[in-house]
């Protein structure tokens, strides 16, 4: 049995530089322009990949647009047999516009739209399933067919426009653990209407992410922090919760428990933030060497 299946965008992101946000009706000129290789399947493959930890990567691409994205995984050796590569689509891209201050996110969905992950899907090969980004669904066919994994449920930033109060409710009714940011998991419960120890009576392990302040791990109704580990410097925050996910689950399929593993992910995530995440190169040796080096 395979340890982890993970679903996700693997988004191009088109950042554009501008001088302020306009208003409607109103133009800027652009001040710069950046392309990237990201999505939260993208960047959790960069560093998990360098933690030489054993996945399934499973998303929708257009050929249009992917076709260097997916060239650059084949060469960092990060397998694409469970990527769905439509030909003469384009997408998903996401357009953001940033003042540096503030930043609007357009997201082009692509072929993400139309894809029917339930339909090919390998049900009782894996150990745990990360539903994270994607067709909603088509998510929930694939709990209702799979019999055996624990399932993970990580919707991202798209539980704010992808779910509903019914489709939210029945993830964590079916999910083994929960992982979400702290405003994500604050929506999570106003849309539900279940507090967190509703939310733990049903999800063995609820993990909450702080950024700066770390993780709260809440387990058998009781909430535990987890300081977080603080980088050298910082290149960008972006895909630094991807890359808390690679670091937790580096650790977990080394058998470590789950608090230490925890751990693990803060100083994954802090080492991956001091350079772009697609730079990611440490091996799991080094961050294991930190994690017992120091307090966190």
């Amino acid at each position: 049995m395979k340890f982890l299946a993970y679903f996700g965008h693997l988004n191009i992101d088109v950042n554009i530089g501008v001088s302020s946000l306009p208003k409607p009706g109103e133009a800027r000129g652009v001040t710069g322009l950046k392309e990237q290789f990201a999505g939260t399947a993208g960047n959790f493959a960069y560093v998990a990949h360098s933690l030489g930890l054993e996945f399934d990567l499973y998303s929708s691409v257009g050929g249009s647009t992917h076709f260097q994205y997916i060239e650059k995984f084949k060469e960092l050796g990060i397998s694409t047999d469970h990527v769905d590569i439509v030909p003469d689509a384009m997408g998903p891209v996401c357009y953001i516009p940033s003042d540096g201050r503030e930043q609007i996110a357009y997201m082009f969905q692509g072929p993400m739209n139309d894809w029917k992950p339930s339909s090919n899907f390998q049900y009782g090969n894996y150990k745990h399933i990360n539903i994270g980004t994607g067709p909603v669904k088509e998510y929930m066919k694939i709990i209702e067919r799979e019999k055996s994994a624990d399932i993970i449920f990580d919707p991202g930033q798209e539980i704010w426009y992808t779910y509903s109060a019914e489709t939210a409710r029945y993830m964590v009714e079916h999910s083994r653990m929960l992982i979400m940011n702290r405003k994500e998991f604050e929506h999570l419960k106003e849309m539900t209407g279940m507090d967190e120890y509703d939310i733990n009576r049903t999800v063995d392990d609820v993990i909450v992410t702080e950024g700066s302040e770390g993780a709260v791990l809440i387990q058998n109704g009781k909430s535990l922090r987890i300081p977080a580990y603080r980088p050298e410097t910082i290149n960008d925050t972006i895909g630094a919760g991807d890359s808390f996910r690679a670091g937790l689950y580096a650790a977990l399929y080394r058998g470590i428990e789950l608090e230490k593993a925890i751990k693990f992910g803060n100083i994954t995530a802090a080492k991956a933030i001091e350079n772009p995440i697609s730079q990611f190169h440490l091996p799991y040796g080094a961050i294991y060497d930190i994690l017992s080096a120091v307090k966190v």
